[in-house]
Parts: structure tokens; C-alpha cells; sequence
């Protein structure tokens, strides 16, 4: 689901370009001084944009908060899907999507804080897009669940349910930074002990490599 934000520049691939170049200063200047503190003039001078340049692209700062929310679900989605692209074996499908997941949570945690701490800025026409990024992105793993599931003759309780916990669980890498870095836990050892959580609680027998990434 996405949200159309009128331009004066007809350009496409020029709005484009440019509102990227927004998203990446928004994410600074609202990671070092939250959507409330940040001033449109602050992200287009970190943008290299003057404050009338910006209003070509956008028409506030509201819809630069929906294009950085935007932008970091549809990638999270993205990079799923593209790593799962030809692969055949359900199970080694699902375990891959978790396994890049987790990996997105990790290099984008600023990111993922963001946009849980200032989502709840976002006019009502754009939270319902958003939310309805984020209903896609479990469709598509619902639908990858369901098939590993059925290929393994594992059972679990509502698959909608299931697929929620899937797309969420990873977010403590984000959320709870701040007790696993005091803990100084490996990043390799995090990830594949949330991975194989997920799958043991699934069903799935992990010590056989089932779901495993690498498993044939």
C-alpha cells in the first residue's frame, strides 16, 4: 500500500532520486533530535536542499516522516523477498526470510527505533498506509509459514497469529539493545539463537537443519 505525495516536478525519476535524498538527512536529523525537534530548514540542509527546494518534493515535514517510515518497511520487505527468490524448499525458505530479517533488525536499529518511537506523529491517511505496508509484509510471511509448515507436517495455532509473532520477535534486537550489548552477546550467536527460538517454537527440528539457511 502506498500513499501518493503531490510534487510541483514532473520528473518522476528526479522526485525520486530527491526524496531519497531526504529520507537518508530525515533519518539523521530525526535520530539525533526526534520528529518534534527537527525542523524542515535542519533536514534540507542536511539534504544540501534549501527549505523552497523541499517544497518541490514534498509539502511538510509530516510527509517526510511517512517516506522514511515507508522507505524502511518496503526494504525490510524487499530484501525478504529477494533472498527467498529461488528457493524451493519451503522450510530452507522460511528459516532464509528469518535469518535476513534478523539481519535487517541489526544493521538498521536506529532506523527501526524511529520508526516505533515517531510513527504515532503520522497524520491518520498516512499511518493506514503504513500499517498497510506492514500487513503485506505478513502476508508474505504467512504465506511462507504455511508452506514450510505443510512440507514438514509441523502444527501450530493460527497462522496469522504465528506470522505476527515471526515479523515482530526480531524487533528485540532493537528494543533490547541495551541489556544484549551489556551482555556483550555475539551478533552471529544472536542471530542464530533467535532464528532457531522462532523455528523450535514452531515445530521445526533445527538440531536436523531443518530451516536452516545453509540446508539443502
Amino acid at each position: 500500500m502506498h500513499r501518493a505525495i503531490s510534487a510541483n516536478v514532473k520528473d518522476r525519476k528526479l522526485v525520486h532520486e530527491r526524496r531519497q535524498r531526504l529520507v537518508r538527512a530525515a533519518l539523521k536529523v530525526f535520530t539525533r533530535k526526534g520528529y518534534h525537534g527537527a525542523t524542515v530548514r535542519e533536514i534540507g540542509r542536511a539534504a544540501g536542499f534549501t527549505q523552497g527546494t523541499i517544497y518541490n518534493y514534498v509539502r511538510s515535514k509530516g510527509d517526510i516522516l511517512y517516506l522514511v517510515c515507508d522507505d524502511k518497511v518496503r526494504a525490510h520487505q524487499e530484501a525478504v523477498a529477494r533472498a527467498v527468490e529461488g528457493i524451493t524448499d519451503p522450510a530452507r525458505r522460511l528459516g532464509t526470510a528469518l535469518h535476513v530479517l534478523v539481519e535487517a533488525m541489526h544493521d538498521h536499529e536506529e532506523t527501526v527505533l524511529l520508526v516505533y518511537r515517531e510513527s504515532h506523529a503520522l497524520d491518520r491517511r498516512s499511518l493506514h498506509a503504513i500499517l498497510g505496508r506492514v500487513a503485506e509484509f505478513i502476508d508474505m510471511f504467512e504465506r511462507i509459514l504455511v508452506e514450510a509448515a505443510r512440507s514438514r507436517r509441523v502444527r501450530f495455532g493460527d497462522s496469522r497469529v504465528a506470522a505476527n509473532i515471526l515479523t515482530f520477535l526480531p524487533i528485540i534486537i532493537a528494543m533490547r539493545r541495551w541489556d544484549l550489548r551489556r551482555r556483550t552477546v555475539a551478533r552471529k550467536d544472536l542471530d542464530r539463537d533467535l532464528v532457531q527460538f522462532m523455528l523450535s517454537g514452531l515445530g521445526f527440528d533445527v538440531a536436523n537443519g531443518d530451516g536452516h539457511p545453509s540446508s539443502g
